[in-house]
């Protein structure tokens, strides 16, 4: 009877160079702090509390590089509010963190994502854009 039959389990060097041990579509998986939701880290953003003015802040680590402990969060207002509402900043972090900034970078990191930007002139101020919010200014020009 050879050594490898009388084990149950193989030595952890023979697992981690197989490539049958782990599923093609293996993705890492991170947990929302707003909704809860797990779902794949290219889904969701990062963020990390750092010193800012002698408190801690919650900000967005859009590299992913930042040191420290991480939470999770999709990119949606609604799981933004929910994360703050439920405090889940505090929580992740473990201790009091403060996301008074965190709602504007959060709105900025959206519209740079999403290559546009959201209008908030209000349209009885008399400056109503000549070009739906839904398109691209130049491309306007091109119809």
């Amino acid at each position: 009877m050879d050594e490898t039959a009388a084990r149950p389990f193989p030595d952890k060097a023979s697992r981690r160079h197989d490539p049958g041990n782990r599923p093609a579509d293996a993705h890492p998986i991170r947990t929302c702090v707003g909704c809860r939701r797990r779902d794949r880290q290219s889904h969701v953003m990062r963020v990390v509390a750092r010193p800012m003015d002698g408190r801690m802040a919650a900000v967005i680590d859009e590299r992913r590089r930042l040191s420290g402990r991480g939470a999770w969060l999709h990119p949606d207002p609604a799981c933004m509010e929910t994360a703050v509402k439920r405090k889940a900043f505090n929580r992740a972090f473990r201790g009091p963190v403060d996301t008074a900034d965190l709602a504007a970078s959060f709105q900025a990191h959206l519209e740079r994502r999403h290559g546009r930007s959201v209008h908030t002139v209000l349209p009885e101020s008399g400056s109503v854009p000549s070009w739906k919010p839904d398109e691209h200014p130049a491309m306007s020009a091109q119809r």
